[in-house]
Formats: structure tokens, sequence, C-alpha cells
């Protein structure tokens, strides 16, 4: 559901902000953003060298900032995070769920292990934290979710069997926990980021020229992680008040707002049913107007 915002300028002071996966990358980014922006921030992160190292890179917000060592993949170590926020800060306005791994390998030589690894991070990592953040927010009155998606979450893409269905579910679970929270003032929305990270640097360069062509491979590196961490600081404040349900994609300079549930094509059966005669024509017909490729995302 999206309802009219008000005008309100974006803000982020007295906000205090949990960002998963903060030591490096993309979250990072967002932290380091939303501390120049005057909240105070939590960098989660299951690496102690990344928290020591995003902590003394950060240092100069030493009033503002904590660092908590722990793994978002276990309710243990979600509900852990959220009571070091609490503790040092009393509240916790915005979850920003970006912790995520990957184990790329096609599905013929994906593990169990591999696929039970992202899915434990990437999707059940999310559900941990939000439902361990949730009575804070709901006794605060308010809170903002912001899950951090992806394009193969929707578009497949080969070697991620594990990647694209934990983004994918983190995509159905952003729907479902927007309508099931906007009445409590918790807005629940989703954004896919296009940045080149650490993680990034893990997929074949021979490969991915291959799959997207050397020019989109030089957009790809082109894109920051601080061009990200905006569109995050906007969802978090009061600005982007009654923005919930939603799925915005931000690669560089390109912003886009994605739409879901709705059918590409419809047509009723020439009959009292379909045939597969009637259905092979209408696929004949009609097949140019869904199979068209998606731009990809890293």
């Amino acid at each position: 559901m999206t309802e009219g915002c008000e005008s309100v300028v974006p803000d982020l002071k007295n906000k205090v902000i949990l960002v998963t996966g903060a030591g490096r990358g993309i979250g990072r980014g967002i932290a380091e953003y939303c501390l120049n922006q005057g909240a105070s921030v939590v960098i989660a992160e299951i690496d102690p060298d990344r928290v020591a190292a995003a902590s003394k890179a950060l240092s100069r917000y030493e009033n503002r900032i904590l660092g908590v060592t722990e793994t978002v993949s276990t309710m243990e170590g979600a509900s852990r995070t959220v009571q070091a926020s609490v503790e040092r800060f009393g509240r916790v306005d915005v979850l920003v769920n970006n912790a995520a791994l990957t184990k790329d390998r096609s599905i013929i030589r994906m593990s169990e292990q591999e696929f039970d690894e992202v899915i434990a991070t990437n999707l059940k990592g999310a559900f941990n934290c939000t439902k361990s953040v949730l009575p804070q927010m709901l006794e605060q009155g308010a809170g903002r979710i912001i899950n951090m998606t992806a394009v193969s979450g929707f578009s497949g893409n080969p070697g991620q069997t594990n990647y694209a269905a934990a983004k994918g579910g983190l995509m159905a679970m952003t729907l479902t926990w927007s309508a099931e929270l906007s009445r409590k003032n918790i807005a629940v929305n989703a954004v896919i980021p296009a940045a080149w990270t650490e993680m990034s640097e893990t997929i074949p360069t021979e490969g991915l020229i291959q799959a997207v062509g050397e020019e989109m491979y030089r957009r790809l590196r082109s894109r920051k992680p601080s061009q990200v961490a905006p569109l995050i600081g906007f969802l978090a404040s009061d600005a982007a008040r009654g923005i919930t349900g939603q799925c915005f994609s931000i690669a560089g300079r390109e912003l886009a707002v994605w739409g879901f549930a709705r059918p590409v094509v419809q047509a009723e059966a020439p009959d009292e049913e379909w045939t597969m005669d009637s259905l092979e024509t209408f696929v004949k017909e009609k097949n140019n107007l869904w199979q068209k490729p998606v731009e990809p995302f890293i």
C-alpha cells in the first residue's frame, strides 16, 4: 500500500539505524551515509575484522556508532544484535536487512550445504532480524524495514539457485510484511542495489563479460556503493512516510520502481475451456509480449 507522502524534509537526525552486513561494500556505504546525515548506526557483521575496520574508519562518529559481531543466520544471533542496539541507543527506528553471501554453482554441482548456507543468511537472516526487532518497533509505535534484494530473485541467474531463491523470497516477505504491518505504522520496502563491491569481484570476469557484453561490464564496474546509500537514507527518513510495499532499484544514476503481481498477457479461452491446440495458438501469437530480457544488475 502506498499513500500520499507528506511534504517533509529528509532528515536522519535522532534516528537509530541497524544495518546488517555493514562491514564492507553497500552495507558500509549505507552506514557511513546515515552517520553523515546525523543518525546513530549499528554496524552488524559476522566478521570481527570487518567490524573493527569499519569502526576504525568511521571512528569520527564514535558517539553514534556501535559495532556488533554476530551472525544473523540464527534467531539467537539476530536477537543479540537487536538487544545490543537497544541497550546502547534505547531504540531501533530502521532495520536494513543487507547481510548476504554468495556460493554460486550450477544446480548440477550445488551441494545441499551451499544452498542452505545462502538461504540461512540471505533469507532467514532477514526473517530473524525482523522478528527480533518488531517488538521494539511496535512498542515505539513506528518503524522502517528495508530489505536489500536482487534482480536475480525475479529473473533468475545461471549458477545462483540459492541466491535467487533467497532474494525472490525476500521480496515476497517484503510484500507480506507491508500488508501485515502498515496499520502499525511500520513501513516495509525493498531495494535492488547495483554497485560494484568486493562480492562482485568474486564473479569470474570472462564469464561476466560473455554474459553481459563489454560495454555493460564497464557500466557495472562504474557503479559505486555510495550511489545506493541516499535511497536508503530517504526511505529511512520521515519524508518517506506512507511509502510501503514498494521495490526500488538503483544503479548509478538510474532509479526505477518495480511493479509486481500484474499479468503480462491475458486472454479468454476461445471455447468453454483451454485445449492444448488453443494454448499452442495463444503462445505463438503472444510469445513476444513476455519474452523480454531484463537488464542485469550486480
